[in-house]
């Protein structure tokens, strides 16, 4: 037990002695002060500041009630016994009344150290209570704070939507006072029925939540999202719903939406423009062939429609996808050899095309290159591979190596290459072409003459910013 200050008011220094010796046998920790005048008890009262007042009743110049009295004024909370020789039980209960703590007669002192332990357990007890209390009045007041100083909009409201309370910011976005608020529910502000549904499919009262909700303002359409937290009490459930107005926001998102859709549709234009203005630059060759009756220079016009358009079919194939900026290779592929057999009039039970080609998506910026690279490979198997009526196959292979890396792999069987034909320093429009395209997508190109195998390993290429 720590060492607690006791003030005597005791005329008697032989009964002052008598009790402090019985508290001393009780084993109580304490250091006292006597006094028997009224301006020493109130000097005291200041100074050595006690844990514990015992008084007699009946002092020469001083008096236990009076002490009481002065006890009560200057500091109420500390206990009050008074130990008298002679206390009727009509004062005893006065005395009780006007807030001593307990009474002991010096002709029973060995009661008195319950009596100060009994006293001094309330007191550790009432000072924890109004400790806590204190405690809890200030939390509630630094929460009120919060509440009331909070930017974000907080509105409470009961089981039934019901409005109870709110801080200043939810006032401002509902544009209402508080009285006003008092007397509403949230079905009164919100636009949409669906909302509405929404909320009461959340069950509010179970679990932590956020909601997306519009309101219509005095006719204004706002959006906040409300962080909603159900908070159980004794004999009901209330919820706490912390807004952040979205309102702007979802503005600007939607302006970006639109944004990016008039983007796209002039996106999607274009590649159908370039398409078909493609389209007409291979019918004005085609035209520009009939006129010619020299089979070299229709194989020249034919080339270079063929060229033509693989590159409008990719833009074919971007303004029909959804994805503007990549296609599926393997669909654009087997539509680029479809139309590059027909270009040359090839009889499919003659020269059989076998296609191996991974489900891969290029970049439009990767797939030009390689989509002409397919074009001139074929386009050459088909002219120097079956000349005659020689039948036979012609192979490509497309798959994906590593992480962003792939392998393009075409063949034919048909007629072997000279050995007069030197591939490295060949100057051909077509082999020229195939190696500036591969140097374009930062490819590699091997050669097998054995098994007329051409296999380019390259990587797709990043989208770069043009100035």
């Amino acid at each position: 037990m720590e060492q607690i200050k006791i003030l005597l008011v005791e005329d008697v220094e032989l009964d002052a002695e008598l009790t402090e010796h019985e508290l001393t046998k009780a084993k109580i920790n304490f250091i006292s002060i006597r006094v028997e005048e009224e301006h020493d008890f109130r000097r005291e009262l200041q100074e050595f500041k006690p844990d514990l007042i015992l008084a007699d009743h009946s002092l020469p110049h001083f008096d236990g009630v009076s002490a009481l009295n002065i006890a009560k004024e200057i500091s109420p909370d500390i206990p009050f016994i008074f130990v008298s020789g002679k206390i009727g039980e009509d004062f005893a209960v006065e005395m009780l009344k006007k807030g001593a703590t307990d009474y002991v007669l010096k002709s029973n002192l060995p009661k008195l150290s319950h009596a100060v332990q009994r006293a001094l357990n309330e007191f550790n007890e009432q000072a924890e209570h109004k400790k806590a209390e204190e405690s809890l009045l200030e939390s509630e007041k630094k929460y009120r704070t919060l509440f009331e100083k909070n930017r974000n909009p907080i509105i409470v409201f009961d089981e039934m939507g019901n409005f109870i309370d709110s801080n200043e910011a939810a006032l401002m976005f509902l544009e209402i006072t508080k009285n006003e608020l008092l007397n509403k529910n949230l079905s009164d502000f919100i636009l949409y029925e669906k909302d509405l549904k929404n909320i009461e499919n959340k069950d509010l009262w179970k679990k932590k939540d956020i909601l997306e909700v519009k309101f219509d303002i005095n006719g204004k359409f706002k959006i906040l999202e409300i962080t909603i937290t159900p908070v159980y009490l004794k004999d009901k459930s209330i919820v706490f719903g912390v807004g952040n107005d979205i309102t702007e926001r979802k503005k600007g998102e939607n302006e970006i939406f639109r944004s990016l859709k008039e983007k796209e549709l002039l996106l999607r234009e274009i590649h159908h423009r370039v398409k078909n203005n493609l389209q007409i630059v291979s019918t004005l060759l085609s035209l520009q062939s009939s006129q010619s009756n020299k089979v070299d220079v229709n194989d020249l016009y034919r080339e270079s429609q063929n060229r033509i358009q693989s590159i409008a079919l990719i833009h074919e194939n971007l303004y029909q996808s959804d994805d503007l900026a990549h296609i599926n290779f393997e669909v654009y592929v087997k539509g680029l050899l479809s139309d590059l057999f027909d270009s040359y009039g090839v009889d499919s039970s003659r020269i059989k095309l076998n296609l191996d080609i991974e489900d891969v998506t290029l970049g439009i910026e990767t797939a030009i290159p390689c989509g002409l690279i397919i074009n001139e490979l074929v386009s050459n198997s088909l002219k120097h591979g079956f000349t005659g009526n020689e039948t036979g196959e012609i192979n490509v292979e497309i798959h994906k190596i590593a992480d962003e890396e792939y392998s393009l792999v075409e063949s034919d069987t048909g007629v072997p290459f000279s050995d007069k034909v030197d591939f490295t320093s060949s100057k051909t429009l077509g082999l020229e072409l195939i190696k500036n395209l591969v140097k374009q997508i930062e490819g590699q190109l091997d050669f097998n003459r054995e098994n007329k195998e051409f296999k380019i390993i390259f990587k797709e290429l990043e989208y770069k910013e043009r100035l």
